[in-house]
Order: C-alpha cells, then structure tokens, then sequence
C-alpha cells in the first residue's frame, strides 16, 4: 500500500447522478457533491463535472496543482484502454465519449479510467475491509453482480479487452435462464436484483396466493428484491423456494471463485450488509458443496465496510491505484 500522503480527485458515473469528491490517498474526503446525470448530454456534463471539482479545491482552500492525479469510475461497456464511454445502458446520450482524455486536457493532470466494479473493490481494499489484504474479492451484489479482484497485491485488471473481473456472467448453468447480457445461465440471472424480480414476474401466475401476488396487486412496478425479502421473513412458501435456490446460486459462485483465487476475504456489497444474516446465512450453509476445505476455512467473508458511502470513494481509490501503479521504484 502506498505510504504517501498525495491529494486525489475522484469522479464516480452513475446512470442518476455523478459524484465528484476530493481527497487523499489515505481515504480522507475534503470536499464532494453529486451532480444529476439522468438523459444528460455528455459535453455539458463534463463541464459542470470540471467547474464542480475546481469549486470544492476552492473551498478547500487547495490550488488544482496541488492534486497528484484523478480517477473515473465508470459504468461498462466501454474503451478501457483509451478512457472512452461506448454506450452505458442509463446514458443513452453518452456515445463514445472520450472522457479520459477531456479531464487531462481541462484539469491539467494525469488520471485513470476504471470500471466502477473494479473501483468498489479498490476502495474497499484501500479504505475499507480489503485493507491488509494481498487477495481478496469484492462483489457489487444490487441490480446486478459486478466484482472486483485483487490478487497477489495488484488489481486483477488484464486480458485482451481489460474485461477480467466479470464476475457476474460466469455461467453456472448450461442453457440456463436468459441474462440481461445475451447470454444464458450467468450467475447475475440466478441472483441479480433485477433477474430476480423478472423472474418473480414471470412465475406470478403460478402462484396466485402467494406473499408477493397479495401484496404487489399484480403490480410488476412493485416486484422487487425488497418485497422478496419481506415475503421471506412471513414465511412464503413461493419465497422461500426461490430464495433457497438464490441461497445455494450464491454459493455455488462464491465456491467457483475460492477455489479459482485461493481469496483471504471475500467482501460483499449491497444486498448482503442491507439484508444481513438472512442473505449470508444460507449461502455459507451451502457452501462446503462448491470449494475444498483449506481454502474455504482460509476466506473470511464479510460485509462491504464503506456500505452506501462506497461511491465517494470510488474514483479518489481508482486515482489511488494508478499513482502506485505508476511510481517509479525508489533507488536503494
């Protein structure tokens, strides 16, 4: 980890709002604010993300020249490699936006893009439950499962396309469930947020007296993850089932993934630390059926430990991560 004190910028994209902050490599925030970012266009939002973060400097009583480098935590599809947003599924106006090279040139420093799953995990390395760790794995558990790897101190970032790390279309059924993807049988389509209440939609008509059918009139707006939970804790024999089989889904990823990485912790976003117990009990019942012995008794599994504050740290940890990438090795 790096022992040095520099000042960062991080910009965290979003498909309702960009969070702008400043601060350091040690995870202290100076200043932030978010910005709206729904059906924005692009060039107009780039200059209010540039006078934005020039007015918290200001504030801060801080000079832009001050500031070592700046961090995009960014949504994919997207050019990796030169910084550009192709086209994120919330943006529909962002269409090859080569937002890397706009910061260098109207911030006048260097700086880093990074897809946003990987940056919730280097926040959670650098300032949150990874810190200590040389191997560990974080996993965005909301809408959808995204994830981060860390292994062997680096940030598992590599491949043909700088696509590694897409941990939530690992298939895990042949011909399975269709995935919002394109694919089938992706790990996200057996325990996403969203695949979860399409499938509850889909399934509502063979269940006419459950939990879920009473309570959400039909309404589809009103399926979600949320009324799955509250239908688990009445105990609903539809959501029970389905939840079970999310429960061993989860477990069966979670055991890919120890025995793949040999990890020391694996650290859970969203769903986990809002649900709790009910969420994580059941996968680590199960999880003894998908990995060997050593290394699952090796991998502590937690909850995120930045929770909802995990975006404000996103861009400032990618910023983070590229200054220790990119030091020079000090002369002995």
């Amino acid at each position: 980890m790096m022992n040095q004190r520099e000042l960062v910028i991080g910009f965290d994209i979003g498909g309702t709002k960009v969070g702008i902050g400043i601060g350091d490599t040690q995870g202290k925030l100076l200043g932030s604010c978010r910005i709206p970012n729904v059906n924005t266009d692009p060039d107009e939002t780039m200059q209010k993300m540039v006078s934005e973060v020039k007015r918290l400097i200001q504030e801060a009583h801080l000079d832009l020249k001050d500031f070592a480098a700046f961090g995009i935590s960014a949504p994919f599809p997207a050019d990796a490699v030169r910084g550009i947003m192709k086209r994120p599924p919330n943006n529909p106006k962002w269409v090859d936006v080569p937002i890397l090279d706009y910061m260098k040139k109207h911030l006048g420093i260097r700086g880093c893009f990074e897809n946003d799953a990987n940056c919730g995990a280097l926040a959670e390395w650098f300032f949150g439950a990874g810190r200590g760790c040389t191997d560990f794995i974080y996993l965005t558990m909301s809408t959808g499962i995204g994830g981060g790897i860390i292994a062997a101190n680096h940030l598992v970032r590599g491949g043909a396309t700088l696509s590694a790390g897409e941990i939530g279309h690992m298939c895990i059924q042949i011909d399975g469930r269709p995935c919002n993807c394109g694919m089938r049988g992706c790990y996200e389509s057996y325990c996403g947020g969203r695949a979860i209440a399409q499938r509850m939609v889909e399934e509502l008509a063979q269940y006419p007296d459950s939990y879920i059918a009473r309570e959400s009139g039909g309404d589809k707006s009103k399926i979600d993850m949320l009324l799955l939970e509250k239908a688990v804790r009445a105990n609903d024999a539809y959501a029970l089932k389905l939840w079970d089989e999310m429960s061993l889904r989860n477990a069966q990823a979670f055991g890919m993934l120890i025995n793949a990485f040999n990890p020391q912790k694996l650290v859970l976003g969203t769903l986990a630390w809002a649900i709790g117990d009910l969420y994580t009990a059941p996968i680590k019942r199960y999880l003894s059926r998908f990995c060997w012995a050593e290394p699952l008794a090796a991998c502590e599994i937690v909850d995120s430990a930045l929770k909802r504050e995990i975006g404000s740290f996103a861009g400032i940890a990618a910023a983070t991560n590229f200054l220790r990438e990119t030091a020079k090795p000090s002369k002995n």
